[in-house]
C-alpha cells in the first residue's frame, strides 16, 4: 500500500455525488472518516464478512451520521452494489442518512451517538465467551465521547482485558454545535485512553497507510486498543474544511461543481 491512499479522493467524489443527488447532509463528517474506514476494511478478511462467518471481524460505525462514507467503502470492497449505493437517501431506499442494520453487512444501527462503543464492548465479550478469535472495530466521533456511556464501556473493556476490541476516533475537533474544545474539551485523548487502561496510539487520520499499520501493530496488544486519528472535517474540499455548516446542509449545484473540481485535481 502506498503511504497515502490514491483512492481517497475517488471515495470523496462518490460521497459528494450521492449526497448532492439526494440533497442530504453530513458531508463534512463523511469526508473526515474516509481513510479510517478504508484502513479498517483493508485490515480484515472481507470473505468472512461476505459469508457472515461466526469468526468474522465485526465493524461498527458509531458516528452513524457518516453513513454515506461507510456505504461508499462497502461498495469499494464489494459489499454493496452500485444500484443500492446510488439510491442513498432517496424515497424507497434502505440506505438512510444514518447507518442501519437493515443493510446487509451492517452489524448495528447507529446514530444515537454514544451507543456504538457500548454495543461493541458487548460483542467483544460475546466473542470471548464463545472462544472466537476475531476483533471488533468501532469508529467513534470525538464529539460523541462527551457521552458518559463510552467511558463506562472503556472501563469494563479494560477490566475484562478485551484485547479483541479496537476503538478508532475520528478526531476532527468539531461537534454538531461547534468546536469540541469550546463545548466540552476532551484535551489529551491519548492520555485519557491510557488512564482508562487501554493501549493507545495517535496517528494522522488522513494517512491510510499509517492507520493500517497501527491497526496491525495493535493486534498483538494484550489490552483493548484505542487509535486517535487526527482528521479535518470536510477534508479534501477547501471551502468545506473545518466549516461546520457542512454538518447540516447539502451543496448547491455551484458548490457541487466547485467541490468536484477540487477533488478531481491530481
Amino acid at each position: 500500500m502506498k503511504e497515502n491512499n490514491d483512492n481517497a479522493n475517488l471515495y470523496r467524489k462518490k460521497i459528494l455525488d450521492i449526497i448532492y443527488n439526494a440533497q442530504a447532509s453530513h458531508i463534512g463528517s463523511s469526508f473526515s472518516v474516509v481513510e479510517i474506514l478504508s484502513a479498517v476494511y483493508r485490515s480484515v478478511d472481507i470473505k468472512k464478512i461476505q459469508n457472515l462467518d461466526n469468526d468474522r471481524e465485526r465493524i461498527l460505525l458509531s458516528k452513524g451520521h457518516a453513513a454515506a462514507a461507510l456505504y461508499v467503502i462497502l461498495n469499494q470492497f464489494g459489499l454493496m452494489c452500485n444500484k443500492d449505493l446510488e439510491s442513498y437517501y432517496t424515497n424507497g431506499s434502505v440506505l438512510g442518512g444514518h447507518v442501519t442494520h437493515n443493510v446487509q453487512y451492517i452489524e448495528h444501527s447507529t446514530g444515537a451517538l454514544g451507543h456504538g462503543l457500548s454495543v461493541s464492548t458487548g460483542i467483544a465479550i460475546g466473542l470471548k465467551s464463545k472462544r472466537i478469535d476475531s476483533r471488533v472495530y468501532v469508529v467513534v466521533g470525538d464529539g460523541e465521547l462527551h457521552e458518559g456511556s463510552n467511558w463506562e464501556a472503556l472501563m469494563l473493556a479494560a477490566h475484562l482485558n478485551l484485547n479483541n476490541i479496537c476503538v478508532l476516533v475520528d478526531n476532527n475537533k468539531l461537534g454538531g454545535i461547534g468546536k469540541i474544545k469550546d463545548c466540552c474539551s476532551l484535551k489529551n485523548l491519548l492520555f485519557k485512553f491510557e488512564a482508562f487502561g487501554l493501549k493507545a496510539y495517535e496517528v494522522d487520520g488522513h494517512n491510510e497507510y499509517e492507520i493500517y499499520s497501527t491497526i496491525n501493530k495493535s493486534k498483538s496488544s494484550k489490552k483493548p486498543t484505542a487509535i486517535v486519528c487526527n482528521t479535518i472535517k470536510g477534508k479534501g474540499v477547501s471551502f468545506m474544511e473545518n466549516n461546520n455548516i457542512w454538518h447540516y446542509r447539502p451543496p448547491s449545484t455551484e458548490e457541487y461543481q466547485k467541490a468536484l473540481a477540487e477533488l478531481s485535481r491530481e
